[in-house]
């Protein structure tokens, strides 16, 4: 296993190929272990229809799957391993730096959605402030 971890939450947006792209360029040169990130924000809506709560679940687990399998294609001549978890972004990417090795986080500025676009990097701030290692944040172009 190599020394240096490059910590990359990933989202299927095109935020998230940009820092693909520049974890690929930082992988190269510290010789670096990439570490793909999801996180599922799986919450139980307040309304009646609990019967559905099962079908959102399994939707979102599968694609949290597809957007892991995606970034491991792009990153196949790569040393990567991947992590799926339930819960908010932002306070799974800390936590996950907090209680494993990781040097580096990769992430963009943006996410995916349109009210990620209206809350300017939410997630990606909420990381900037909190996180325990350096954060290098990817403009979204």
């Amino acid at each position: 296993m190599k020394d240096f971890k490059i910590l990359l939450p990933v989202d299927g947006s095109e935020g998230s190929r940009q820092a693909i792209e520049m974890a690929k360029e930082m992988a190269k040169k510290f010789d670096a272990h990439i570490i793909l990130f999801n996180s599922a924000d799986i919450r139980p809506q307040a309304s009646a229809h609990y019967a559905y709560d099962n079908i959102i679940v399994d939707a979102m687990k599968k694609n949290s799957d597809l957007i892991i399998c995606d970034a491991e294609k792009e990153l196949k001549d790569f040393d990567v391993e991947s992590v799926k978890v339930i819960g908010r972004a932002g306070d799974k990417i800390v936590d996950y730096c907090e209680n494993n090795p990781v040097n580096l986080i990769i992430m963009a500025t943006r996410g995916i959605g349109a009210v990620e676009r209206f809350f300017v990097g939410s997630v990606t701030t909420y990381v900037l402030h909190h996180s325990p290692v350096p954060v290098l944040a990817i403009p979204v172009r």
